[in-house]
């Protein structure tokens, strides 16, 4: 399936580890003609974009970008629309998570996570809007989490986040789709990524590889909210369908998380 990405230009925010670097690796499998990589960890890009510009020759072109900086994000999409004269894909992937008890968090830690996984998103696309709309074509892609689809306990940071940037993505999808533009946003769940270097990934986490396959499937179907694995599309018809059974599950989480930080220091 090549054809929805084939001589495309991309950008790839949080692009030199995860998921975002799965992103790019798969864009380019599938014919992206150029893939701007942003990142914020000098290292891991470097590393990485040379890799990969060993196998795709002239299509990769990294960025060092801290997407809490407007210029820096600015910058970035306006070097791959001046690279071909079109930008047609922009994924605002960078973030992070937060599991913290409330008595933990403070307001730098609010401002931290809102600058970094929300507006980090909005500088994204709304520096890509102006350009894709006097194109009159072009797709943004979000990353959220099944946590913004879904209350969790010791998540509120996180879960705050990340409904923002799914309902900033569908109410964007409803405005600009008459004008050719096309919004997704990607809400995953367990994925096997370096959030679990220190930890036993849990049971239904799937590769990094089968997370991008299937959220650049939807992408090319043009799906907007684009849940997985099925554990969190099952969790989030939960929620819709009975909420008391989804209580009891959050309430019974809330408990074992409670005395994980008792006992442990960690919510796991």
């Amino acid at each position: 399936m090549v054809g929805y990405f084939k001589g495309k230009v991309a950008v790839v925010t949080g692009a030199a580890s995860g998921i975002g670097l799965g992103l790019t690796e798969h864009l380019l499998a599938r014919g992206a003609k150029a893939v701007f990589m942003g990142d914020v960890k000098a290292e891991n890009l470097t590393r990485e974009s040379e890799r990969l510009s060993h196998q795709y020759p002239d299509r990769v072109f990294p960025m060092l970008t801290d997407v809490t900086r407007l210029d820096q994000v600015a910058e970035l999409i306006g070097a791959a629309k001046a690279s071909d004269g079109h930008l047609d894909f922009v994924f605002n992937n960078a973030g992070m998570g937060m599991t913290l008890p409330t008595e933990q968090i403070t307001f730098d830690i609010w401002r931290f996570i809102v600058d970094l996984n929300v507006m980090g998103v909005v500088h994204g696309t709304y520096t890509a809007i102006p350009i894709m709309r006097e194109q009159g074509a072009g797709h943004i892609v979000n990353t959220a989490s099944v946590a913004g689809l879904v209350p969790i306990p010791y998540q509120a940071v996180y879960t705050a986040s990340k409904s923002a940037v799914i309902s900033m993505t569908e109410s964007l999808q409803y405005e600009l789709n008459a004008e050719g533009l096309q919004f997704s946003v990607f809400c995953p769940g367990n994925v096997r990524t370096a959030i679990f270097a220190e930890i036993t990934p849990p049971a239904d986490a799937i590769s990094v590889d089968e997370a991008v396959d299937y959220i650049l499937d939807e992408v090319e179907k043009k799906s907007l909210v684009i849940a997985f694995p099925q554990t969190a599309r099952d969790i989030s018809a939960l929620y819709r369908s009975d909420r008391e059974e989804f209580d009891q599950q959050m309430f019974k989480l809330a408990a074992e998380r409670r005395e994980n930080y008792r006992t442990k220091g960690t919510y796991c």
